[in-house]
């Protein structure tokens, strides 16, 4: 996965607003931790705008429980990626089949639940987004996916226009931003053929 330097993101948003920075050690102290708070927030957003491939993962999960306890797979499973959102679980291996066949379920707290049925597979495919990092100032040099990365630092330069009272300017970057956005996730599904991937859901199992 391609990716930028966070302090790339954040020295370019406070130039792009007029600052004369050459380096984020320039920056004062105050407002790089703001930055970098602001920062938190803003890649979370662009990391949950789409179904960006870099963040999206296919894996094997073991189905826990009983039909006591229901069956269910945990957002947090010993010895596995902690899942951030879930998109799809299969009966079958997507890297394996053209057209996986989808399992019904059901998103409650932190579980995948599923309908009782002793026909429910022990191991099955979960297609998810992991979860986005998090960003401290005192380790600048973290990186961030380039796919989101121009759209996150266009949001930090409207974010400190708004806290300088430049509102209009603020919405230009905002709208900017979301362009940008649009952009990156064209380009998946225009230029390199990559629709979301085909499926066939079946009565539950």
């Amino acid at each position: 996965m391609r990716t930028i330097t966070l302090q790339s993101i954040l020295l370019r948003a406070w130039q792009r607003v007029g600052n004369d920075s050459s380096s984020i050690d320039n920056i004062p102290s105050g407002a790089r931790t703001m930055l970098v708070a602001a920062a938190n927030d803003r890649i979370a957003d662009c990391w949950e705008w789409a179904d960006w491939p870099e963040l999206m993962r296919v894996e094997s999960r073991t189905v826990e429980g009983n039909a006591t306890t229901g069956y269910f797979i945990p957002y947090e499973q010993s010895g596995e990626t902690a899942m951030g959102e879930v998109f799809a679980v299969y009966r079958d291996n997507p890297a394996t089949h053209v057209a996986p066949r989808e399992i019904g379920y059901t998103l409650l707290g932190d579980h995948i639940r599923f309908p009782e049925d002793t026909d429910l597979p022990a191991t099955v495919s979960v297609r998810y987004r992991v979860r986005p990092d998090t960003y401290t100032a005192s380790n600048l040099t973290a990186t961030v996916p380039a796919v989101i990365a121009k759209a996150v630092g266009l949001m930090l330069s409207a974010d400190l226009l708004t806290e300088d009272g430049q509102l209009d300017k603020a919405l230009a970057m905002e709208q900017l931003a979301e362009a940008e956005l649009i952009a990156q996730r064209d380009k998946y599904y225009f230029q390199q053929g990559q629709p979301s991937m085909w499926t066939a859901r079946i009565n539950q199992y």
